[in-house]
């Protein structure tokens, strides 16, 4: 049975069950954290080489727009954008036939 230690309203398990728990709680942080800097280095400069998303980045490079600015913003740079990213996902290229 577990063994609880209780002061007033509070109760937690004893240190020993508590060390496990905290220990996988740091792992699954410490995961959590590897995968994001993995998707962030690895995974969304590969997935910027795709040819339905080189051309929006193409696009926000050629205008030096910084995109994570003004994307919630009502400016002309990013109304621009976005309909050249919905054009870019609605006829996306095909490549040579």
């Amino acid at each position: 049975m577990e063994q609880l230690k209780c002061s007033g309203l509070n109760c937690r398990p004893a240190a020993g069950k508590r060390n496990k728990t905290w220990g996988k709680g740091v792992a699954a942080l410490l995961f959590s954290v590897l995968i994001i800097i993995f998707c962030q280095f690895y995974i969304g400069p590969q997935l910027e080489k795709l040819p339905f998303i080189q051309p929006i980045a193409q696009f926000i490079d050629e205008r030096g727009i910084k995109a994570n600015v003004y994307f919630y913003t009502e400016v002309e740079e990013f109304s621009e954008a976005h309909i050249n990213m919905d054009n870019s996902m609605d006829y996306p290229p095909l490549g040579h036939q």
